[in-house]
């Protein structure tokens, strides 16, 4: 290795090491407010739970619909749909499937791989794919709450940045196994 190259990896180890530093200090003056959202009531590790559980107890006024999250926008949607059907439905067990139309900076930014991780993650099936248009179709089954999860981990992403959903209920397949990555 050149006397450049190793110049160059050895700034870049420092400040990998700096933001490591960085972030455990930021923990350790944090650590009893991360505690209270990050554990729930029994001690384990679920920081989406405990985040819902402090907004939700929130006195503040809601916020206007174009600041809302896209899990927010996802569940505030599902309820419209369920309307008067809501009744005896479990959002946190019984299932649904989605169809999900993406807009906005969702191409080339690991958008569908960023999905299928994250819907495995949460145990939904179904499917994501590139549209012509610039936008990402996706056909995703499971809880309500689940399938709001992946919004919000998609919402999250480095480089990914959704615009609006276009989202319309579908029939739930029966026996399906896995989601995929559909296309190029």
């Amino acid at each position: 290795m050149d006397h450049e190259s190793m110049r160059s990896l050895i700034g870049a180890v420092i400040l990998w090491a700096m933001g490591i530093a960085a972030v455990l200090y930021l923990i350790r003056q944090n650590w009893e407010q991360i505690k209270e959202i990050c554990l729930d009531d029994n001690g384990r590790f679920d920081p989406l739970r405990g985040l819902e559980k402090k907004f939700s107890q929130s006195s503040e006024p809601q916020q206007p619909e174009e600041n809302l999250t896209p899990d927010a926008k996802f569940m505030a949607l599902f309820m419209k749909q369920k309307g008067a059907r809501m009744a005896g439905f479990d959002p946190e067990k019984d299932h649904v499937r989605e169809h999900i139309i993406f807009h906005g900076r969702v191409q080339g930014v690991g958008f569908r791989y960023q999905a299928m991780y994250a819907a495995r993650t949460y145990g939904l099936t179904g499917w994501v794919e590139n549209l012509p248009d610039g936008s990402v179709e996706m056909e995703v089954q499971g809880t309500p709450a689940g399938i709001g999860r992946v919004l919000t981990h998609l919402g999250s992403g480095h480089w990914i940045r959704i615009d609006d959903m276009d989202v319309e209920e579908l029939p739930v397949v029966p026996g399906e196994r896995g989601f995929s990555v559909r296309g190029y």
